[in-house]
């Protein structure tokens, strides 16, 4: 009689090990989370624009992304993405490595895009020189090519990709491949968000405001900082992918941080652009701002005649197509630029400033000029 195999015996509690609920409860929360983030900011564009920009688009198309991700993510869950490999059905473990390796496409794309409607945000409001935005955009396309590249590498490390998960016979690169690679763009992924985090504070370093607005508003720039963070983290978790003989469990820890760095992108993307929607809610006062007296900085009041309402360039989308560049004076505190539009329809960021058209307020100042010069040869002045 032959004899019988013996089971295969595993450490205690090894058979409960899974994963899988935590990774769907924190990607799904966060993901809904993320929604409400874009809900708000299309719901802050069309109340300040009635329109919605390109960087908008960008925002929508990366929250269905995420959503796709958690979706196919939690597809591999159910098949037994979480769990140990040995103690799941052979055809199970070919399901769930399919659908993992799946959901990194819409998994790496949804952390990728969203760094465009950064930089188109940044270079609206912080109106950078020709050079500056021209390295703002190499680099951007140059780290957009480099990610696609991660997405090749995803199906082409093995030949055909369905040699990945079982599903045909095949060859595959060596693993560390695409572990070194991911690395590299972890790497340039958190040289760009530190990049554009710090840029928005070194320009807001410069304006002449309290520095608790200064700190709100490099916060809500700067929120690069913490996907930088969080890339650097996912970085660490990047050598699940080398598991393969325990790929199911070991994976998953990837799957969770990539879907939280992405949320993070998506989330800083938005909380820049919500300030008309806190107005209407709480406000003028939102940020420490106040009504405009329309007042001189002599405290003299200003003549009657035609205002325009221009909103310096960090705090506005121009909407238009005429625009006048003008430099705002020690009136308003601040040596930034303006765009005065023709156009009623403004993006606002931070706060409308409303003040006479260049020739009122320049005869103004000149009057005023006049006025104390006269004033300092009369006798007993």
């Amino acid at each position: 009689m032959p004899a019988t195999a013996p089971e295969t015996e595993f450490p205690p509690g090894f058979a409960e090990e899974n994963k899988g609920p935590l990774i769907l409860g924190v990607t799904s929360s966060l993901t809904a989370l993320t929604l409400l983030f874009v809900l708000a900011r299309v719901y802050s564009r069309i109340l300040s624009a009635n329109r919605l920009a390109v960087d908008d688009y960008i925002v929508i198309l990366c929250i269905c992304l995420s959503i796709s991700y958690v979706g196919v993510a939690a597809v591999a869950i159910s098949y037994g993405g979480g769990r140990h490999v040995a103690i799941l059905d052979p055809a199970d473990v070919t399901m769930a490595v399919k659908y993992t390796v799946i959901s990194f496409v819409p998994g790496v794309s949804s952390f990728i895009i969203p760094k465009f409607a950064v930089v188109i945000l940044l270079a609206k409001l912080l109106n950078p020189g020709r050079i500056h935005k021209t390295i703002m955009w190499v680099v951007s396309i140059l780290y957009l090519l480099l990610a696609a590249g991660m997405l090749v590498i995803n199906f082409a490390q093995c030949t055909p990709a369905a040699a990945q998960w079982g599903g045909a016979e095949g060859t595959c690169w060596d693993r560390k491949i695409t572990v070194d690679y991911a690395l590299a763009l972890g790497a340039v992924s958190v040289v760009f968000d530190f990049y554009l985090a710090i840029y928005p504070t070194v320009v807001l370093s410069k304006l002449h405001m309290s520095w608790k607005k200064k700190l709100a508003l490099s916060s809500s720039l700067g929120f690069g900082y913490c996907a930088g963070a969080v890339t650097i983290y996912k970085c660490t978790t990047l050598e699940g992918l080398l598991h393969l003989q325990d790929f199911t469990y070991a994976v998953d820890d990837v799957v969770l941080w990539t879907n939280i760095e992405a949320n993070c992108v998506l989330i800083g993307a938005c909380i820049p652009t919500l300030y008309p929607l806190l107005k209407k809610i709480w406000g003028s006062s939102v940020l420490g701002g106040s009504t405009p007296n329309n007042k001189g900085s002599s405290g003299h009041a200003a003549k009657s005649g035609p205002a325009s309402n221009g909103i310096v360039t960090i705090g506005s989308y121009p909407t238009g197509n005429k625009k006048k560049r003008s430099k705002l004076g020690s009136q308003f505190g601040s040596q930034f630029e303006t765009l005065n539009d023709d156009s009623d329809s403004k993006y606002i960021i931070l706060e409308e400033r409303s003040f006479q058209a260049d020739e009122t307020r320049d005869e103004e100042t000149a009057a005023i000029a006049r006025e104390q010069a006269r004033r300092t040869k009369e006798p007993g002045w």
